[in-house]
C-alpha cells in the first residue's frame, strides 16, 4: 500500500533534483555528482532532532531491487537506445563490441583475482567466487554524467558513440554474467560441467534477448503504424514497450514453456526492441508526434535518473555498513578498479588499432576512455539484487556478503563521481578534444550570419514602426552592425583556416536536412507511401553520412540502402518470399518516388534562395551557394523529366491518381494554414481540429 509520506517524498525529491540541475550549472558540477551530494546531505538533515519532525517524510522512499529493476531501468535504457543512430554504430561496432564484451570480461577477471590475491595482505579472506561476483557488479560504466560533460565541453562524436554503445551493451552483458555467476555462488561449484552450463546459459539469454527484442519491436511497430498520427497515443505505446518487453522477458525466466525452461536477457531484449523503434519505427511518426515523443521520453529519463541518483545518496548514508573498518579494502578496491579499467581499455583498443579493421582510436580517446569509467544506476541495481540471506562456502567475516559487496561497490561509485567526474572537463580541454568539429564551425557561423541578419532587419522594422526610439536604435543598430561584420571575419578566419569546401559540405548539410524535413512532410500527407518514404530517407542519411565525412563528392545519387540498415535490410528479408526477389516498383510507386525527389529539389533551391537574397548582404558563401543551387537545379530538372516520361509512357495509369496527390497537396496547404494561425495563437488545438472536420480538403483525395 503506497503510503500518503512516500508520495509526498518523491514529489519533494523531485522538486530538489530540478533544483540541484540549475545548481550544477552554475556551479559547474555534474548533475549526478551534486545529486548523490544531495541525496547524501539529505539523511543528517533528516536525522536532526529539530528537523526531523518537518522533514522526516523525505526517508520514506528507499531504494529497492524492485523499484530500480522494473520501473527506472527499462526508461534508462529506452531512451538511450531509442536516441542512438544504428548507422554511427555499425561504424564503430568492432570497438564498441569488444569493449561492451571483451573489455568487460577482461576487467571483471582482472578485479576478481587482483582482489583475490591482495585482500589477505589488509586482513581479509575472500572467497573467489565472491570477488568474481564484485568483478561483474562493478565493471559496467554509466553514460550518464560523462555524456553530459562530453556534450557541454564539446567531445568529438565518434568517441561519444563509442563510450554511449559500451554503456549501453555492457549493461546487458555485466547482469547476465551477475546472474550467472550468481547462480553458480548458490548452486555450488562443480568443476567443468558449472562452466559449460554457465557459458550456456550466457550465450542463452544473449541470443534470446536479442530475438525477443525484435519479435516485440515488429509488434509494437505494427501497433505504431495505427496510431501515428496521434502523438499522445504515439508516446504511450513507445513507452511502455520499454516495462512491457523488460517485464515479459523476466517472467518468460520465470516461467517453464512446454516444459523447457528459458533464460532471456532483459536488458538485452529491451535494447534491441528501442534500437529498431529508434532507427526504423520512428520514421512513422508525423513531425508534432517525433517532437513530442523526444521530449517525453528525455522528459522519464530525466527524472529516473534523477530519483536514482538522489536515492543512491540517500541509501550510501543509510547504509548499515561498517565503512571505518572496511576503508583499507574499500580503498584497494578503489585503486584496482581503476587499474584494471585503463588495462581492458588497452588491451581492447590497441588490437584494433593494429588490425585496422575500423578508424584509429587515438591515444587522447584511450586514455579518456580509461578515466570516464564511471559507475552509477546500474551497479547499484545489480547489488541489490543480491538476496538478503546470501551465504557462500568459506565466508567467514562477521558481517554477510552482501554488506560487504554494498560497501566496495559505494566506495567505487563515489570515488568515481567525486573524484573521476569533476576533473572530465580540466582532462577534455588538456587533452584538447573540445575543440569544434570543421563542419559544425562552417554551419555555425553560416547560420550566425543569417541569425544577425534577421536581427538587423527586424530591428530596422521596429524602428519604422515607432517602437524604438531615436537614441536607443543609433547605439543598437550600431552594435548589430559590429556583431555582423565581426561574424564575417570570423566566417573568413574559418574560410582561411579549412578552405571553402568545409562551407560547401555545410551548405549541403543545410539542404540535406531541408529535404528530410520535406520528406517527412510529405509522408505524414500521404502523398508519398512508407516505401517510397524509406528509400528516399535511406537516401538522405547515406548522403548527410558521406557529407559529416567530407566525402559529398563520392555520393551516389542511385544508393539508399547499405549494410549499416540492418533493421531496414532485415525488414526486406523478412517480407520477401524464400528464393524470390521484390517485385518491380508499381508505377504509382515510381510516380510518387520522383516527384517526391522533384519537390525536395524545388523546396531546397527555394528555402535557400530565399535566405541567401531576403537581406543586403549574402548569407551564404557566394560561389558555393551557385554550386550547391546548380546542383540542386540539376536534381529537380532530372526528377522532372522522369516525371513527364511516366506521364507520357502510362498517362490512363498515372493522371487519375496524379490528380489524387494534387488534391492531398491541396489539403496539406490547409493544414499548414491551420498550423499557421496556431502558431500565432489566432486558434487553438480544438477549434483547429473542428475547422480541419468542418472544412477539410480530404474529399480531394
Amino acid at each position: 500500500m503506497i503510503e500518503i509520506q512516500s508520495v509526498l517524498a518523491v514529489l519533494s525529491l523531485l522538486v530538489i533534483a530540478s533544483g540541484a540541475f540549475f545548481a550544477s550549472k552554475k556551479l559547474k558540477i555534474p548533475y549526478s555528482v551534486l545529486l548523490v551530494l544531495v541525496g547524501l546531505i539529505i539523511v543528517p538533515v533528516v536525522n536532526t532532532p529539530g528537523l526531523n519532525s518537518i522533514f522526516g517524510f523525505l526517508g520514506e522512499v528507499t531504494l529497492t531491487p524492485e523499484l530500480l529493476f522494473f520501473i527506472f531501468l527499462p526508461i534508462l535504457i529506452f531512451e538511450s537506445a531509442f536516441n542512438m543512430n544504428i548507422r554511427r554504430m555499425v561504424d564503430n561496432v568492432w570497438s564498441i563490441s569488444s569493449l561492451a564484451v571483451g573489455g568487460l570480461l577482461i576487467s571483471m577477471v582482472g578485479i576478481a583475482t587482483i582482489l583475490y590475491i591482495l585482500f589477505p595482505f589488509v586482513g581479509l579472506e575472500v572467497p573467489f567466487i565472491v570477488v568474481l561476483l564484485f568483478g561483474a557488479i562493478i565493471s559496467s560504466t554509466d553514460p550518464v554524467a560523462v555524456l553530459a560533460m562530453f556534450k557541454e565541453f564539446g567531445a568529438p562524436k565518434r568517441l561519444s558513440m563509442i563510450f554511449e554503445g559500451e554503456s549501453l551493451f555492457n549493461d546487458g552483458t555485466a547482469v547476465a554474467l551477475f546472474l550467472v555467476i550468481l547462480a553458480v555462488a548458490q548452486n555450488g561449484f562443480d568443476g567443468f560441467s558449472t562452466v559449460i552450463s554457465g557459458v550456456g546459459i550466457f550465450l542463452e539469454m544473449v541470443i534470446l534477448g536479442v530475438l525477443f527484442g525484435l519479435v516485440m519491436a515488429a509488434i509494437f511497430s505494427r501497433a505504431l503504424r495505427v496510431v501515428k498520427s496521434n502523438e499522445f497515443v504515439a508516446a504511450t505505446v513507445l513507452l511502455i514497450s520499454a516495462h512491457f518487453v523488460f517485464i515479459l522477458s523476466e517472467l518468460i525466466n520465470e516461467s517453464v514453456i512446454f516444459g523447457i525452461q528459458f533464460n532471456v536477457s532483459s536488458i538485452i531484449a529491451t535494447t534491441v526492441a528501442a534500437l529498431f523503434l529508434g532507427n526504423y519505427s520512428r520514421h512513422i511518426l508525423s513531425p508534432k508526434a517525433e517532437t513530442y515523443l523526444t521530449k517525453v521520453t528525455e522528459h522519464f529519463a530525466f527524472m529516473a535518473n534523477s530519483l536514482v541518483f538522489l536515492l543512491a545518496g540517500l541509501l550510501f548514508a543509510n547504509a548499515n555498513v561498517d565503512f571505518v573498518g572496511l576503508i583499507l579494502p574499500i580503498l584497494l578496491t578503489i585503486v584496482v578498479v581503476a587499474v584494471m579499467r585503463v588495462v581492458a581499455i588497452y588491451a581492447v583498443t590497441v588490437p584494433l588499432n593494429k588490425l585496422r579493421i575500423e578508424e584509429t582510436i587515438p591515444p587522447s580517446w584511450q586514455l579518456l576512455l580509461s578515466w570516464g569509467s564511471l559507475r552509477g544506476a546500474l551497479a547499484i541495481i545489480i547489488v541489490l539484487l543480491i538476496p538478503d540471506n546470501f551465504e557462500v562456502a568459506g565466508w567467514t567475516a562477521g558481517y554477510p556478503v552482501k554488506d560487504f559487496l554494498l560497501a566496495l561497490t559505494i566506495g567505487c561509485i563515489l570515488a568515481t563521481l567525486f573524484i573521476k567526474a569533476p576533473l572530465m572537463g580540466s582532462i577534455i580541454r588538456k587533452l584538447r578534444l573540445d575543440e569544434p568539429e570543421p563542419l559544425l564551425e562552417a554551419y555555425e557561423a553560416d547560420m550566425g550570419v543569417y541569425y544577425l541578419l534577421n536581427a538587423e532587419s527586424r530591428f530596422s522594422v521596429q524602428k519604422t514602426r515607432g517602437f524604438v526610439r531615436e537614441s536607443e536604435y543609433t547605439k543598437l543598430k550600431k552594435n548589430l552592425e559590429d556583431a555582423i561584420e565581426k561574424a564575417y571575419v570570423d566566417r573568413n578566419n574559418l574560410t582561411h583556416k579549412h578552405g571553402k569546401k568545409v562551407f560547401e559540405q555545410s551548405l549541403h548539410f543545410t539542404a540535406i536536412r531541408i529535404e528530410s524535413h520535406t520528406l517527412k512532410q510529405l509522408y505524414v500527407n500521404q502523398e508519398i507511401s512508407e516505401p517510397a518514404f524509406r528509400r528516399l530517407n535511406g537516401k538522405l542519411n547515406l548522403q548527410k553520412e558521406k557529407i559529416e565525412y567530407a566525402q559529398h563528392d563520392a555520393i551516389d545519387p542511385s544508393k539508399y540502402i547499405d549494410r549499416k540498415d540492418i533493421f531496414d535490410r532485415l525488414v526486406q528479408v523478412m517480407q520477401t518470399p524464400l528464393g524470390k526477389k521484390p517485385k518491380e516498383t508499381k508505377i504509382e510507386e515510381k510516380l510518387q518516388y520522383y516527384r517526391a525527389q522533384m519537390i525536395l529539389a524545388r523546396k531546397v533551391t527555394k528555402v535557400i534562395g530565399d535566405m541567401q537574397t531576403q537581406h543586403d548582404k549574402p548569407v551564404f558563401l557566394p560561389d558555393v551557394y551557385e554550386k550547391v543551387i546548380s546542383r540542386y537545379a540539376t536534381y529537380r530538372s532530372s526528377s522532372a523529366a522522369k516525371v513527364d516520361q511516366l506521364l507520357d509512357k502510362h498517362t490512363d495509369e498515372v493522371s487519375l491518381y496524379l490528380a489524387t496527390l494534387a488534391g492531398r497537396a491541396v489539403n496539406a496547404a490547409g493544414a499548414h494554414a491551420l498550423h499557421y494561425l496556431h502558431d500565432r495563437g489566432v486558434v487553438d488545438e480544438d477549434i483547429e481540429h473542428q475547422i480541419e472536420h468542418k472544412f477539410g480538403l480530404s474529399r480531394l483525395k
